[in-house]
């Protein structure tokens, strides 16, 4: 009861100012089985009191969850977040006369705050502070806490120089992730350590000469497994802060995906020094405030915007010192080597870093400001501290007298070989036998190799009568997990397992398989070595206990998919996400089963029928969306596009020994290609709002699609009707940028690049085809290139070559150039960079040194020079491999370079091959393009002829290998150099076997100019850029098998519908125009060929033609008057049309024409009155009514027009028989029968927010005709951004002389990209972020509006307008290049998204379910 009574002395003095100074100076509380709850025993007591005469009222307080205890837990947690809180909870049962139990139970003693840590006494409640002596487990549980928690405030003292208040401190904590593991993980490390030891370490030279040398170094410390690198860390940790040193520090684990990434490492290391200094404190804000979620970025991103642009510019007084352990436990290890040169090269920080590895394997480049000290740790180093180990411990070892304890301590030493662990196990051996003769037979016994010994620490497991079946799976899970588990991870995942309950996961440890597995002070389940996991791996070294690695994986796999299969995984009812009910809270194994179940699956076997059958289940039930969903709130889509690879690589190899058929199969097919396009097709929706896979991603799937086929089918939900695609397209994903040009790409292994005319330079992931990164280079980016090992990037310019360190995100190296570089090449360490110039000039530069090492060029002293001197090359090509540039001159032959024997080394002619004659002019027609085989000693160039032909030379012999027709006019060759791809004059995109130029897959398409193309690494996907846009293609034919029938001619062709056009009827008209007809049943579609169309709404299905233009001009306009059934179209060509529609049946024809003339100038606007008697026609030089009748049609009258301004017209929704013109910020009233201005010469003038230069683009009658909604744009391009502005129809009036917009909708008026229109309830429209939104007549001062449904990107990735119109049924009609998409029950969806104020971008804040909250996987 001490522990309640201190909680609540602790909340008066924090609430009473006299005692304010009394509660400052408490840091940390240690509870020792302190009942926070209550404790049921004390009901027991109070009935016992009862029948006695003794009386304690407060035990009443101490009943489970009393009065007293809820007042106390209510308060606590606000006044004790700054403290550091202990919860250590008792494990035996307590003997009280009638019985014995527990008498505060676990969740009783622990708080579960944040900021608690909490510990198992192996005590009962009586003895929790009772201690044998000094060497009681629980007496050093204690006062390991308690040691270290002084140890971090002494500490804390000396190296904090500046004072963090509450708000800066949970900021830091929030941006960043609240990095308190690495303080942790040094606690426990020291306090494993032996006083005394590592002294050997302080007396090295080379540590010395780091500690203290006036210049920044690198200390690079190496040793075997197992020999106390990790302990060797602490101690120079704690050795600098002695010495009142600031000191950063990090302990990779390569078990602990956590602990193993690099971008763990940065959080840490800026959380540590923000810590440590004012100054990076506030740059760490800054840059954080500017992107909130960085800490959720890939590590180059971090390191850019958090080192290199923010704490790297901090110059810090006193120099500062990294400890970083364990680097070779790092994923990216290699990776982490340039950024640690910098930081070493930058600033005054000295590294001192523990490896299995020496340094030498890691040495990229030589850096002259950079000096690297290293040492390897030898068994002679650590003899001292193991001595000290065994003189600490050896007193355990009872039945032993001094003088043997010394002998047997020396036995150890002499057979340790420098070996920590194996000493720790064979301690722990002997500590199992009791008399002096065993513990001489057990030092006799136990080998000197670790195998040897974990054979039979085995043997002894196996030995257990009990407790084998538990063991077994521990050890599997423990050796298998991708990541550590908790304690409670561990025992939901066992009880799956084992399908049988657990009382304690830690003491089922300690009993069964302590000397091999352990639970570390975060309650994680760890290996005792990575050499345990390692041997037990070896699936015959033991019977019993060997784990077979596939087994291993596929019993947890399955583990993982039950869960995932299970009831709390199941996807939600209701389709209007924002009224889902609460589900009940998930096991906290939900985190592992959902991010780690593809890492188990990709090592079982792939004809695994038990794995095969749990997986189709769980891909068929809504269960696989709550798992997306969950992975999605994640913001590490990755996972998905891993889990994709992996379904797709475990068919693949089923495919070797079973049949590839069935349902079953098939199923996982789809979904391996479903998961990589919902995160390319659908990333940034999903990431935004992660519940809309459930009831909006899935209808906009292909037919055939699983999420399409299995979750839209519901008659309640959204339906997309009218698409002829049954599958994905070959196009995965689409990257447009409207107001850029694409001029350059590259492809690495983990991104793409693409440069632009207005100089920048964007990178995006190759997985999700998210933004990365971005670069300015200053001039338009002509070509780019990446390094072969380093992480560079190459652009070029007109003038200017750079070299973006992409680690760092800054220019390395700048060159200067004459003249445009054609091509650029990399020797195969990045050394040097080769560079072909338009003025026949190679020149070569040291990356090392960043220095032009030298120039020649190649026209020189060559016989027939003259044919080159005053001539241009038109492209290169370099052949790294064979040491070759290859040169193209418009109509001659190709020229090959021997660039080490700086000499010519062939001619190619089109027809002969190599040619003896040099300059020979071309006969038919000259190289265009050209690239090389890119596969080792290939020996094979393509080159692309101006007149149509491909053709293949061997240069090894210089002769014609193949040629073939392909109209090519941009060449690129896959890594593994089997596939050749090319671009025609026409944009369409041809796939070559490079070796034997066959024909493999053609992409055909009407849009022309594709400017550059490039494969992925992995060789699966090509990308080409064209205009503003870059598609990345991964076509069936790129997955080629080696066993394929080379003998085979057949082409594959794609004939499916592709998001650009890609069918096989090039002259397939797009469409232009659409109207729909009041009833909703049709509407009508324009083409660019001059027809006109009806569609079905309820089917999306082309009904009929109904009448045609002349023949090649387009369709602009379409206006449907439904009173009078008259229709009208407009072409291009100024033709205006009225026709009388007839509709007979379920058929409609065309009847008389009304109207039919050709105005002669650009006409912009269509409009008729009611009933159809007057037309209104206006063209660029004036406006025109027209009297229009089946008999004659008349001009009533015509305003000219002078100023060639945007205005629009439209029929006043109140008073039908006039006419609304608004031009600019003036509005007028004009009558519809006699054309008569009925406004004054000033009109309307229209206040608030219309400014003079913008443009009216539309008028658009909402909410029954009471507001009249218009859209003004700063130009009138398809993709200049819209402003909105509502205002009252009846303020339209004769009388009026200004006009005020609605105050109540301004919130809107930034945030419509196309107005949709109105179903007359509601007005309808695109949101800047491809929602599409609504809002209605009831929206008051809240400043909201209803977001439903969201196009993909795709579909609005165009540089025409987009075509979207609404019914009075409430329907989207989406004009879809030449088909038509029909979106019903789309606005039935709905989730309010509240705006943050008028002029800002929408929040859009994405839903999230309430109930689920995504546990934070370590990893």
């Amino acid at each position: 009861m001490g522990g309640l009574v201190i909680k609540r002395a602790y909340i008066l003095a924090q609430q009473k100012e006299d005692f304010a100074s009394t509660a400052r100076r408490i840091h940390a509380i240690f509870f020792l089985a302190t009942p926070h709850r209550g404790a049921d025993l004390a009901q027991l007591l109070t009935k016992i009191l009862n029948v006695t005469s003794g009386q304690r009222p407060f035990v009443t307080d101490l009943h489970r969850n009393s009065l007293a205890t809820q007042s106390i837990n209510d308060e606590f947690p606000q006044y004790s977040r700054e403290l550091k809180l202990f919860s250590f909870y008792e494990t035996l049962p307590t003997s009280y006369g009638v019985g014995k139990s527990l008498v505060v139970d676990k969740d009783l003693a622990i708080l579960n705050y944040v900021n608690e840590r909490t510990a198992y006494l192996n005590a009962n409640h009586r003895d929790v502070c009772k201690y044998a002596n000094q060497n009681d487990p629980n007496y050093r549980t204690v006062r390991n806490a308690l040691a270290s928690t002084i140890d971090n405030f002494r500490t804390a003292q000396t190296v904090l120089t500046h004072k963090l208040n509450k708000d800066q401190r949970r900021r830091l904590d929030a941006y960043l992730r609240k990095q308190d593991a690495p303080e942790d993980d040094f606690m426990d490390i020291d306090s494993m350590r032996i006083s005394g030891s590592c002294e050997w370490l302080l007396q090295k030279k080379n540590f010395l000469d780091w500690r203290d040398s006036a210049n920044t170094q690198l200390y690079w410390m190496s040793a075997r497994p197992a020999t106390g690198k990790t302990i060797a860390s602490g101690k120079v940790i704690n050795h600098l802060r002695d010495l009142n040193r600031d000191c950063a520090f990090y302990f990779f684990n390569h078990g602990d995906r956590a602990k193993a990434t690099i971008q763990s490492f940065l959080l840490s290391m800026a959380w540590q020094m923000a810590l440590m200094h004012t100054e990076i404190l506030h740059v760490v804000l800054e840059v954080c405030e500017k992107d909130e979620d960085l800490s959720q970025a890939n590590y180059r991103t971090i390191w850019r915007k958090l080192f290199v642009e923010g704490l790297m510019k901090v110059r810090l007084v006193r120099p500062q010192y990294w400890v970083i352990d364990g680097l070779d436990e790092c994923r990216n290890d290699s990776d982490i080597i340039p950024i640690l040169i910098k930081v070493v090269e930058c600033c005054a920080v000295r590294i001192l870093v523990t490896s299995r590895d020496s340094f030498e394997p890691y040495r990229q480049s030589e850096h002259p400001g950079v000096r690297v000290l290293s040492d390897c740790i030898a068994a002679d180093d650590t003899r001292t501290d193991i001595a000290l180990y065994l003189k600490a411990n050896m007193n355990h070892l009872q039945s032993m007298d001094h003088e043997d304890s010394q002998i047997m301590s020396n036995k150890i030493l002499l057979k340790s070989a420098g070996c920590f662990l194996w000493v720790r196990l064979i301690l722990h051996e002997l500590k199992r036998v009791h008399t002096s003769a065993e513990i001489s037979q057990v030092l006799e016994d136990v080998p000197s190799g670790m195998n040897e010994l974990y054979s039979r620490i085995l043997d002894g497991m196996s030995a257990a009568p009990y407790g084998k079946v538990l063991s077994k799976a521990i050890l599997i899970w423990t050796v298998c997990s991708t990541r550590p588990l908790t304690t409670d991870e561990l025992l939901h995942a066992l009880q799956i397992d084992i399908k049988d309950s657990i009382d304690s996961v830690e003491r089922s440890i300690a009993s069964n398989c302590g000397q091999l597995v352990y639970v570390d002070s975060h309650s994680r389940v760890q290996i005792i070595h990575q050499t345990a996991r390692d041997y037990l791996l070896q699936a015959d070294v033991h019977p019993e206990f060997g784990i077979d690695k596939r087994l291993g994986h596929k019993r947890v796999a399955l583990s993982c998919l039950q869960y995932l299969n299970g009831n709390e995984m199941k996807g939600p009812r209701h389709r209007n996400l924002s009224f889902s009910n609460l589900v009940k809270q998930r096991s906290p194994f939900v985190a592992y089963a959902s991010f780690s179940i593809f890492d188990h699956v990709a090592h079982v076997d792939a004809t695994d029928e038990e794995v095969l059958s749990a997986l189709v289940k769980f891909m068929s039930s809504t269960n696989v969306l709550s798992w997306i969903e969950y992975i999605a709130r994640s913001s590490d889509l990755t996972r998905l596009v891993h889990a994709g690879k992996v379904l797709r690589s475990f068919l693949h190899k089923r495919s070797r020994d079973l049949s590839p058929l069935g349902q079953d199969v098939a199923l996982l097919n789809k979904w391996a290609t479903d998961l990589l396009r919902l995160v390319t097709k659908f990333g940034k929706e999903l990431l935004s709002s992660p519940s809309s896979i459930f009831h909006l991603i899935p209808p906009f799937c292909p037919p055939e699609s699983a999420p399409r086929k299995n979750f839209a089918a519901s008659t309640r939900g959204i339906t997309v009707l009218g698409l002829s695609a049954a599958g994905w397209d070959d196009c995965a994903s689409t990257i447009f940028e409207p107001t850029e040009q694409f001029h350059a790409l590259a492809c690495s292994d983990k991104n793409f690049a693409i440069g632009t005319f207005s100089g920048n330079i964007v990178l995006y992931s190759v997985e999700t085809c998210q933004e990365t990164q971005r670069l300015r280079h200053c001039e338009p980016v002509r070509l780019l290139h990446f390094g072969n090992t380093t992480q560079f990037l190459i652009a070029a310019g007109a003038r200017t070559v750079r070299i973006w360190d992409l680690i760092s995100n800054h220019q390395a190296w700048e060159f200067k150039t004459t003249q445009l570089c054609m091509s650029l090449a990399t020797t195969e360490g990045d050394e040097l960079l080769l560079g072909a110039l338009k003025n026949n000039t190679l020149l070569i530069w040291d990356l090392g040194l960043g220095t032009l090492r030298d120039s020649s060029n190649w026209t020189e002293n060559l016989e027939g020079h003259q044919a080159h001197t005053f001539r241009r090359p038109i492209a290169a090509a370099f052949c790294m491999d064979s040491y070759l540039l290859a040169v193209v001159y418009r109509g001659q032959d190709i020229i090959l370079w021997d660039l080490e024997g700086d000499a010519l080394y062939d001619t190619y002619n089109k027809m002969t091959g190599a040619s003896p004659i040099l300059g020979k002019r071309a006969a038919d027609a000259g190289a265009i393009a050209l690239t090389f085989n890119m596969a080792p000693d290939a020996n094979l160039l393509a080159a692309a002829y101006s007149d149509g032909d491909l053709v293949l030379f061997d240069t090894r012999d210089g002769h014609v290998k193949a040629l073939t027709a392909a109209n090519a006019q941009t060449l690129a060759s896959s890594p593994d150099g089997r596939t050749l791809a090319s671009g025609d004059g026409s944009g369409n995109l041809k796939l070559f076997d490079f070796e034997t130029l066959k024909l493999l897959y053609c992409i055909q398409s009407n849009e022309y100019g594709i400017k550059e193309l490039q494969f992925s690494s992995d060789n699966l996907q090509v990308l080409d850029i064209r205009g503003s846009r870059c598609r990345i293609w991964d076509p069936v034919a790129l997955v080629r098998q080696d066993t394929e029938d080379e003998s085979s001619d057949v082409v594959s062709l794609s004939t499916a519908p592709q998001e650009v056009r890609m069918n096989l009827n090039e002259d397939t008209p797009s469409i232009t125009a659409l109207t729909c007809h009041e009833a909703g049943e049709v509407f009508f579609c324009g083409k660019e060929d001059g027809s006109i169309h009806m569609y079905e709404t309820r089917t999306g299905k082309h009904v009929q033609t109904l009448l045609s233009h002349a023949e090649g001009v387009s369709i602009i306009n379409l206006y449907l008057d439904e009173e009078s059934d008259t229709f009208c179209s407009t072409d291009s060509s100024s033709r205006v049309i009225v026709r009388t529609l007839v509709r007979q049946a379920k058929e409609w024809n065309v009847g008389a024409t009304v109207f039919d003339h050709r105005i002669g100038v650009s006409v912009n606007q269509v409009l008729s009155n009611r009933g159809s008697t007057r037309l209104l026609v206006s063209s660029t030089t004036g406006d025109t009514v027209w009297s229009i009748s089946t008999d004659i049609s008349e001009i009533i009258g015509t305003i000219p027009r002078e100023d060639g301004g945007a205005y629009r017209w439209t029929t006043h929704p109140k008073y039908k028989e006039q006419l609304l013109l608004i031009a600019g910020n003036v509005a007028h009233l004009y009558d519809w029968l006699t054309f008569s201005r009925l406004t004054n010469t000033e009109g309307i003038l229209l206040e608030g927010s219309v400014l003079p230069e913008l443009m009216i683009q539309s008028i658009t009658p909402c909410f029954n005709g009471s507001i009249i909604a218009t859209a003004f744009r700063e130009s009138l391009g398809p993709r200049a951004k819209s402003k909105l502005l509502f205002w009252n129809s009846l303020d339209f009036n004769v009388q009026a002389r200004n006009c005020v917009s609605v105050p109540k909708y301004h919130y809107l008026s930034d945030q419509v990209q196309v107005l949709i229109g109105s179903d007359g309830q509601k007005l309808v429209f695109l949101h800047g972020s491809g929602w599409v939104c609504s809002v209605d007549a009831q929206a008051t001062g809240m400043e909201y509006f209803i977001r439903h449904f969201f196009f993909p990107a795709d579909w609005l990735s165009t540089d025409a307008p987009l075509i979207i119109e609404i019914t009075r049924r409430s329907d989207i009609i989406f004009a879809k290049r030449d088909e038509i998409a029909v979106i019903k029950r789309g606005l039935e969806i709905s989730e309010r998204g509240f705006d943050g104020g008028v002029g800002k971008s929408s929040s859009l804040a994405s839903f999230k379910r309430p109930s689920l909250r995504v546990p934070e996987d370590p990893r």
